[in-house]
Formats: structure tokens, sequence, C-alpha cells
């Protein structure tokens, strides 16, 4: 960058790990804009220059967060809330590979302990976030566009940075598009606790109160709202079409609640949201249709669930790029109105699921080995049965998971060059399809087959005997006329002729002399 005066620099979505003051940072002094997320950040000493840096540079010039991907020990943790002995660690042991806490102790019903409070700093949620540090989630899994939620400023509490109303337990401050409202470790058990109730609200943070449920009247006056993070709370009820009016609404987190059920109805009105985060709750069942009521949604992060089976078009009209499911309960995921409606995925996490490496899971396994090189986050392992207990299922040739392959060699080489991931999942796979047919179709399937049947034979039965009856009828009628036509033909010859003479100029056939039946 030398002898260039840089004001806006967007370094998203590359593989920087290090960025160095010395002939890098040091020659851009006048930068007023700065984007640094998407990038695999390793937070050891080397990046406690761009650390130093961040702090001394105009408070609303970093855009986004840098969040470290490594060590393991602040994977998903903001720079800005680490400490030079965080980076420069001497001992060379990991504190984040203890086992996370037995799951009776996380029900108690006070506040849920959050990640984003640092030495008595609040921050707002990022995709990296889960309780005690047990994140999974990819850190670069942010919108690039995400809003700044950290500042080096920290208003007291109640306090604003104008005459905007501020509630008693918040901070608020102005930011472009309007107002930050930080109420993060408020104690809060409602929203109508925000007293007195700010205007024009930008971005709210809620994470790590006592919120136990969500009215629909909650959200009446936030219809500028942009960003909420309802994080690490103890939400266990949502009125349906809570968030009717937040029509603006970009980045949505829900992580580490009680929400056990996912409907519509309950998103109504997100029709801008690009980001939801709903990891760490008790979700058993997503209902057909959810996500439809938001056709922008980009990345839906889903794991650490409950969830055993997806529903029909559930991902139908929305174009996912990224998707976590990862730590729940699936045993296989069916392709056909399931996975072959991920058509604009770049990035899928699948991983600690207790898969079931038996022929129903042979769609899914072909499905897996179509996808573009990284877009699966990390392998799959069999959980059943136990001759492949933890086996990458891409290492195993399809005839070994399903020995009945074996016998419909034509099958499978008449779909070997499909090229569509959803003509892989419906077609090349159809002894997945005929086997799962269900009882309750069988059998009246097979009744009306007999029964129409039964009907074709007696018609024909009857067809044949009409025709037999017929065809008598035919030669009795045949028979008659013949006769009636010879005794015609006698009596005319007897009647003009006079009686037969051989030596006469006329012959007349003697009718008397023969029998009828000649």
């Amino acid at each position: 960058f030398q002898y260039v005066p840089i004001t806006h620099l967007d370094l998203r979505g590359n593989r920087l790990k290090t960025l160095p003051y010395e002939d890098v940072l040091e020659q851009i002094p006048g930068i007023a804009e700065i984007l640094l997320e998407d990038n695999p950040w390793d937070c050891t000493c080397d990046l406690f220059s761009l650390k130093e840096w961040l702090e001394n540079i105009p408070k609303n010039a970093l855009i986004g967060r840098v969040i470290c991907e490594a060590p393991t020990r602040l994977q998903g943790k903001d720079l800005n809330e680490t400490t030079e002995q965080e980076l420069c660690r001497k001992t060379r042991v990991d504190s984040s590979l203890a086992a996370p806490p037995a799951e009776e102790e996380t029900c108690d019903p006070g506040p849920i302990p959050t990640p984003f409070k640092i030495h008595g700093k609040e921050d707002s949620a990022t995709a990296g976030s889960a309780p005690h540090g047990g994140t999974k989630i990819p850190v670069n899994w942010q919108i690039k566009s995400r809003p700044t939620v950290a500042s080096s400023i920290h208003p007291m509490k109640g306090k604003s940075s104008s005459n905007t109303p501020c509630p008693a337990t918040c901070t608020c401050h102005q930011i472009p598009g309007g107002f930050k409202v930080n109420c993060n470790d408020g104690n809060i058990s409602s929203l109508v606790d925000l007293k007195p109730k700010p205007s024009n609200v930008h971005e709210l943070f809620l994470r790590g109160n006592k919120i136990h449920t969500i009215r629909k009247s909650h959200f009446v006056d936030y219809q500028k709202l942009n960003l909420l993070d309802l994080g690490n709370n103890n939400i266990a009820t949502m009125d349906n079409n809570t968030f009717k009016n937040l029509l603006e609404l970009v980045w949505l987190y829900m992580d580490n609640n009680y929400l056990d059920i996912l409907s519509r109805e309950k998103f109504n009105g997100l029709q801008n949201l690009e980001y939801l985060n709903m990891e760490f709750n008790v979700i058993q069942l997503i209902q057909p249709g959810t996500f439809n009521a938001m056709p922008k949604l980009r990345v839906l992060i889903l794991n650490n669930n409950l969830l055993r089976s997806l529903p029909v078009d559930v991902f139908a009209g929305v174009s996912l790029s990224k998707l976590s499911i990862h730590n729940n309960y699936f045993l296989y995921l069916p392709v056909a109105g399931v996975l072959d409606q991920l058509t604009s995925i770049t990035q899928i996490d699948l991983h600690d699921n207790p898969w079931d490496c038996k022929c129903p899971i042979v769609p899914f396994k072909q499905w897996v080995e179509m996808l573009r090189p990284k877009v699966m986050m990390s392998d799959l392992r069999c959980e059943t049965p136990e001759e492949f207990f933890k086996e990458d299922f891409e290492s195993l040739s399809n005839e070994a998971i399903c020995p009945q392959l074996k016998v419909m060699p034509t099958l499978t080489s008449t779909h070997k060059n499909s090229t569509g991931l959803a003509e892989t999942g419906t077609h090349s796979n159809s002894y997945l399809e005929t086997s799962r047919v269900s009882i309750s179709v069988l059998v009246p399937g097979l009744l009306l087959v007999f029964v129409t049947s039964a009907f074709t034979v007696v018609g024909m039965l009857v067809f044949i005997l009409r025709n037999r009856k017929r065809s008598k009828r035919r030669d009795a009628n045949s028979s008659a006329s013949e006769i009636n036509s010879l005794q015609t033909v006698c009596d005319s010859s007897y009647w003009h002729n006079g009686p037969y003479s051989t030596d006469g100029a006329h012959r007349v056939y003697d009718c008397g002399s023969h029998s009828l039946s000649d």
C-alpha cells in the first residue's frame, strides 16, 4: 500500500491468518473503513500488532468483527476481546479442550452465562458463540456486511450518546441507520422492562438475560430493527407473528434457548432476513414451509438440537448458501424433496450425527460425493451398524452398505453418468424408493388390481358367450333361408312348366324326387 492514500479497504472472504503492522498496516494511516471478516485468523502473538492497530483507528472504522479460528482455545472469540496474555501464551496446555459441563448443569432457570462478557465489557453475539465456548460453527459464517457490534467506547448504563431515551439497564449510542442498544446481561426478564423505551433502534442486543417468553406486542415499535440478538436466554415460548413488523431485520440470533418447534407463523414478516442462528436449542420438529417466510435467507444454523428428520420441501423457495445441522440425530437425509433443493449451497456442516450406514443412506451418500470440493465441512462417520462404526461412509462402497444393490447392476449402470444432484437422488436409487412403499398404500393398490382383473375376466366371458349365441342364431337363419328359397324354386317350376319332360324343349327339375335335405 506504499504511496497509495487508501481510505477504504475490504479484505473479507480471503485466507488471511495474520496481518503485519510493518510494511502493511503502517502504510494506511488514513483508513476510514476496513472490513476483515470471513478470514481464518490465527490469534497468536503475530496478530497482537493487528489488535493494537485496530484499537487506535477511529472507533467506527472497523466494519464487522475479527473472529479467531485458531488456536482452539480462542476459536469463535473476537480479537478485540482478547488480551495480550491470551494471544501470547507460554504454556502449551489448551484449556478449551476440557470436557463441557453436564447437561443437568445447564438447565438452571437462571441466566445462562454468555461468552460475550469479557472482563466486564459487554458485546453482542457472533456466529461462533455457544455456552461455555462449546460452539462448532465455522467462524466465517457471518454475512459479509454485518453491522459493527464492537466499540472501543462503552457508555455508562442508562446513558446515550445523544438525547435519545435509553433504558436504565442498557447502553446506547448512535450508529449509521439509527441507534445501537446494548442490554446484554441486564437481568431483564421481559422486553416490557426496557424503560424508557428507546426509539429508532437499528441494533438491539439482549443476550444473557432471563427472558422466558416473547410476545408479538414486544416488537411493535421496532420497525427499523436490522439486527436482533436474543441468544443465551431462557426463551421457551414465542408467539406467532412475533416478528411481523420487523420487515428490515437481516440478522436474528435465537441460539442457546429452549425452543422446540419451528413453524412458518413464528417467522412471518422476516422477508429480508439473511442470517438465522438457532443453535443450542431443543428443536425437535420443523414444520413444512417454515423457511418460506424468509425468501432471502442465506445462512441457517441449526446445529446442536434434537432434530431427527426434515420435512419435504423444507428448503423450497430459499437460496441457502451455508447450512449447519451437525450434532443432531439424523440417521440419513432424503435427497428428493430436501437436499436436492440446496442448489446454491457453498458450505454444509453435517458431522456428529448418528449416521445409519444401511440401504436408505445410499442416495444421501451419492449426493455428498457429488458436492464440489470444500463444500462439505468435515467427514461423515457411521454410527451403525457395528461393522462400520466410525467409518467414513464415503470410503465405503454402495454395495458394502447395501448388499441388495449387487443384484441390480443394470439399474446402477443406467444412471452411473447422471450429472445433476437432484437426478442422482431420484433416479439412480430407485431401490430405496420402491423398498419403502407403505403397507397402507400397498394393500389398497393390490385390492384394486384384483378387482379390476376380476371385472376384466367376467367381461371377456360375457363377450365370448354372446358371440357364440349370435353365431348359432346366424347359422339357423341361414339354413331356413336356403330351405325357403329351394321350396320357392320347386313350386315355381311346377306351375309354370308342367310335368317333367325329357323330350321337349323345356326341362323342369322334379322337386318331388329329391328330399329337401339334399
